[in-house]
């Protein structure tokens, strides 16, 4: 009888963690964000924001649109943020300016245009405020985290 009980408690068990994990997955992907405009997300802070860049390669073009933690809703912010990239002739910062701020100046969505911008990978970081801290958050590392709407490009 010891046995069945000891048996019993085992199964029990093995369900209750299979269904603990299940539900973990099941968060995890609830907690994964879709960028809305098509563009690649970057996570700012710890679920602070998100930025979502769109970029069009070809005319050295970047949007940069703020949005909130779960990358849903835009997030106004005052200052414009700053693209500071490394390229082969050293640091250059591209400043972005604001697409159609409000009156008090804050906009959610941000755009420049600039040949650095034209590279097939960019290396640099992005500085952003948000709620009144700094952040500088890293611009993706692979060659794959940009637009496709040009596919006569090879990535080798």
């Amino acid at each position: 009888m010891r046995d069945f009980r000891l048996a019993v408690s085992a199964a029990l068990l093995i369900v209750l963690a299979s269904w603990v994990r299940a539900g973990d997955e099941e968060k995890e992907k609830e907690e994964e964000h879709k960028p809305p405009h098509g563009g690649v997300l970057l996570e700012v802070g710890e679920e602070v924001a998100h930025l979502e860049l769109v970029r069009d390669e070809k005319e050295g073009k970047l949007t940069i649109y703020v949005l909130d933690a779960k990358a849903e809703k835009a997030v106004t912010i005052k200052d414009v943020p700053k693209i500071n990239l490394t390229t082969k002739d050293g640091a250059k910062q591209v400043v972005t300016e604001a697409f159609e701020p409000d009156k008090e100046g804050l906009a959610s969505q941000f755009e420049a245009t600039n040949d650095e911008l034209k590279a097939h990978v960019l290396e640099g970081r992005i500085a952003v405020t948000i709620g009144g801290k700094k952040y500088n958050i890293d611009l993706p590392k692979d060659k794959h985290d940009h637009d496709h709407d040009d596919q006569d490009h090879d990535h080798k």
